[in-house]
């Protein structure tokens, strides 16, 4: 291709080249080159009037060609988009909100699944031991660790299995941790980790059906090695790890490890539960901590209805329900949430004769008046009422799929 008139403009020139180039029509154009000023303005005058002339209704050839999107779409300043700051008053609503602070918790992943979930969920296992022997037994201290504290946990009966916590005919035992000064009983002899410094903990999911799949293999106890050193990280183990080769054999899972789980839980529950009720005393206040709910059955369409008569209040939705009355012969539903009509949204409910022992809501309600109504509506003013909120949430957790029989022995729906 050549230049038309070497003379013209040069955008002229390429309009006249996209022209030739994608041209729909099949007719010749013939020009040729000249030398003389008047050739040139008539060229130009030419290529003018076809270009107008030709096709009212197209668009440019320029314009058909993909355009950049930093022309397309060109941004509107220099500042970048940035999502807007919460308000003070906002943030002091996440703070008193339970759910949002279980899952800002740090993320960590579970030594058992893989599975990396908020550490709120995640329960803290760590190595306890007889101070007579050098039996080392894996249990949840993060459920003990109050109980190992005030050496109120019982040691193991005179069977090799360690009985629940609570119990009598035991002394004390100890805990590799920060706080070893504060026990009797001497700590494990296992020293930090090394190259960390820190404690040697486990973080296990929390779920019942998890711990009792596990329990049985876990538990054996055959070959050189015991079966409870392939859930041990490699960081721990001889030689590199803190663990020496003697103490390795040595380490012990009870296979009545969930029942002394429950029992840890339900402990920490009755706990945080009672320093509630013992701060606030009265219900219906305008604070919201407490709310009488009282149910003429045990049915999610009657507990709809209690929930709609109560009258709206902040922060209703950070609440959850407490069922405390017995069930009836014709209420066999389990409730798992209820939708609160002020809010629109869903608080869960939380049945005390299933998660906690008949022994333990004796206690509540003998100690406390608000355990008197059938139902509480229960919502969380500090960090005493936040604590006790995620118990709850944590126990129920703890029990998914779970049927407690009145013998006591946990078994597994499905």
């Amino acid at each position: 291709m050549e230049c038309v008139c070497t003379r013209i403009p040069y955008a002229k020139w390429r309009l006249s080249a996209f022209q030739q180039l994608l041209a729909t029509s099949h007719q010749a154009v013939s020009r040729g080159i000249s030398t003389s000023r008047q050739c040139d303005k008539l060229n130009e005058t030419t290529l003018e009037t076809k270009t107008v002339n030709s096709n009212p209704n197209s668009v440019l050839p320029s314009q058909r060609l993909p355009q950049s999107p930093l022309l397309t779409r060109p941004r509107s300043g220099t500042e970048k988009n940035r999502k807007r700051r919460p308000t003070s008053q906002e943030e002091a609503d996440l703070l008193k909100n339970p759910w949002a602070l279980m899952l800002a918790s740090p993320t960590r992943m579970c030594s058992v699944t893989g599975a990396r979930l908020p550490s709120a969920l995640l329960g803290t296992w760590g190595l306890v031991r007889q101070p007579n022997t050098d039996e080392l037994y894996m249990m949840p201290v993060g459920l003990l660790q109050d109980s190992l504290q005030s050496n109120k946990v019982q040691n193991l009966s005179s069977s090799p299995e360690p009985i629940i916590p609570g119990q009598s005919q035991s002394p004390t035992m100890g805990i590799q941790s920060g706080e070893e000064n504060s026990l009797d009983a001497s700590p494990i002899p296992i020293s930090p980790d090394r190259q960390t410094g820190r404690q040697l903990v486990l973080r296990i999911t929390e779920l019942l059906p998890l711990i009792r799949s596990i329990s049985v293999p876990l538990s054996k106890r055959g070959g050189k090695r015991p079966a409870i050193m392939r859930l041990l990280p490699f960081r721990w183990k001889h030689p590199q790890g803190p663990v020496t080769a003697h103490e390795e054999k040595r380490i012990i899972w009870s296979e009545n490890t969930p029942e002394i789980m429950l029992r840890g839980m339900r402990d920490i529950v009755v706990k945080n539960l009672g320093a509630v009720l013992e701060k606030y005393k009265r219900v219906g206040t305008s604070n919201g901590v407490w709310r009488a709910v009282d149910l003429t059955e045990y049915s999610e369409a009657a507990l709809k209805r209690a929930l709609g008569n109560l009258e709206r209040f902040d922060r209703m939705e950070c609440g959850g329900v407490l069922l405390l009355g017995p069930k009836t012969p014709q209420s066999s539903d389990s409730l798992d949430s209820v939708a609160l009509t002020q809010t629109g949204s869903k608080v869960p409910v939380f049945d005390l004769t299933v998660l906690l022992s008949e022994s333990d809501i004796k206690n509540l309600c003998g100690s406390h008046g608000q355990f008197q109504h059938t139902a509480l509506f229960f919502r969380p003013e500090d960090q005493l009422g936040i604590d006790a909120m995620i118990s709850l949430w944590k126990i129920k957790r703890l029990l998914d799929s779970i049927d407690l029989t009145e013998h006591g022995r946990l078994h597994i729906i499905g």
